[in-house]
C-alpha cells in the first residue's frame, strides 16, 4: 500500500488523517452531542419548511372570527368549512353548475365571492401539459443529437443551454411582452406555452443528455446491423428505454408550468388566468378572507398532488438515470 511522507520525511499511513484523538468524534458523549445537533438541525429545517403547509391547512378550517383573533391560534376552535363551501359554491356558480343544483337536488347554491376554481385548473393544465410536451419534445431530440454527435461549438452551445438557465424570468419580460404583441397572441394561453416550454427546454437538454451520455452503444450499433435508420433507433429503441427519465422531465416542466405567476399575471386577463394569479384575486388587503384562500390552495393542488403520488417513483428514477457511471 502506498505511504506518504509527513515534512520530516517519516512515512504516514494515508488511512490515518487524524493524528490527535478529538472528544466530539473519538467518545460517546461526542459521539451523542453529535446526533443530538444533527436531530436539532434536521428538526429546525422541517418547522420551517412544513410549518407554512401546516398553517395553511389548519387556516382553511377555520371561521373568518378566530383567524381575526389575538394571538392566533395554533388548531382551530371550532373547525370550520366555510372556506371549502364558499369555493365549491363560487366554482359551481361560475360554471353554471347551480341551475342544475337547484333543479336536480333542491340545493340553493349562493355564494359571497366570486372565482371559479374549476376554471383555473382547467386552464392551468392546458398550459402546464402544453408547455411540457413542447420542452419534452424539444429538448430530447437537442440532448439526443449533443450526446451522440460531435461538430463545431458543442461545448459552447451546451453553456449557452446552462446559462440561460440562470436569468430570471423578469430579465426577459419586456421583449416577452413586444413579441408576443407582435404575434397578436395577448391574452392566449399559447402564448404561456411557448414561453414556458422554451424556458424549461435547456433542463430537459441537461438531463437528457445525462441518460444519453450512459446510453449503451452496443443497442445502438445492434440497431444499426438490423438496417434501422437514425430516426427509427430513436424512436423505437431509444425512447422506450428512456421513459423514466422522460417522465422526469415532464414532471418538472409540468410544475414550473403550473407554479409560475409572473407571466401568466402580466399576459392574461382575469377570464383566462391559471391558478398562481386566479389565486392572488383572492388577496384584497384588510377584506381578504384567508379561509378562503387557504381552501382554495388546497383544492387547487390536490390534482397535482395525485399525479405526483402516483408516478414519484419514475420521477426519483429518471433523475438519477445518468448520475451513476459504470
Amino acid at each position: 500500500m502506498a505511504t506518504d511522507t509527513d515534512p520530516t520525511g517519516a512515512a504516514t499511513d494515508p488511512t490515518d488523517f487524524r493524528k490527535n484523538e478529538s472528544w466530539l468524534y473519538d467518545s460517546t458523549a461526542g459521539t451523542y452531542l453529535r446526533r443530538a445537533l444533527v436531530g436539532l438541525a434536521a428538526i429546525v429545517v422541517s418547522v420551517f419548511v412544513l410549518f407554512p403547509l401546516y398553517w395553511m391547512v389548519v387556516t382553511a378550517f377555520k371561521t373568518t372570527a378566530e383567524i381575526q383573533r389575538i394571538p392566533p391560534t395554533v388548531f382551530p376552535a371550532q373547525p370550520s368549512l366555510e372556506g371549502f363551501r364558499l369555493v365549491v359554491e363560487s366554482s359551481l356558480q361560475r360554471g353554471g353548475y347551480d341551475v342544475f343544483f337547484e333543479n336536480a337536488l333542491g340545493m340553493e347554491i349562493s355564494s359571497a365571492i366570486d372565482i371559479d376554481i374549476l376554471g383555473l385548473i382547467f386552464n392551468s393544465l392546458k398550459v402546464s401539459v402544453g408547455a411540457g410536451l413542447i420542452a419534452l419534445v424539444l429538448g430530447t431530440v437537442a440532448s439526443y443529437v449533443l450526446s451522440q454527435r460531435e461538430f463545431r461549438g458543442k461545448n459552447a452551445l451546451m453553456s449557452l443551454l446552462l446559462a440561460s438557465l440562470m436569468f430570471p424570468g423578469t430579465a426577459i419580460m419586456v421583449p416577452e411582452w413586444e413579441l408576443i404583441s407582435t404575434l397578436d397572441l395577448f391574452n392566449t394561453h399559447v402564448a404561456l406555452v411557448f414561453i414556458y416550454g422554451a424556458m424549461t427546454a435547456p433542463f430537459v437538454v441537461w438531463l437528457m443528455k445525462g441518460f444519453f451520455d450512459d446510453f449503451p452503444t452496443s443497442i445502438v450499433e445492434a440497431s444499426r446491423m438490423d438496417q434501422c435508420s437514425p430516426y427509427e433507433t430513436f424512436r423505437y429503441v431509444v425512447v422506450p428505454m428512456a421513459r423514466n427519465s422522460l417522465i422526469a422531465s415532464f414532471i418538472f416542466a409540468f410544475l414550473l408550468a403550473w407554479n409560475e405567476l409572473v407571466f401568466a399575471l402580466t399576459l392574461l386577463n382575469n377570464e383566462k388566468y391559471t391558478v398562481p394569479p386566479g389565486l392572488l384575486t383572492f388577496v384584497q388587503g384588510f377584506n381578504t378572507q384567508w379561509n378562503v384562500v387557504a381552501a382554495a390552495s388546497i383544492l387547487v393542488s390536490l390534482p397535482v398532488l395525485v399525479g405526483l403520488a402516483y408516478i414519484q417513483r419514475y420521477f426519483v428514477q429518471g433523475l438519477t438515470g445518468g448520475a451513476i457511471k459504470g
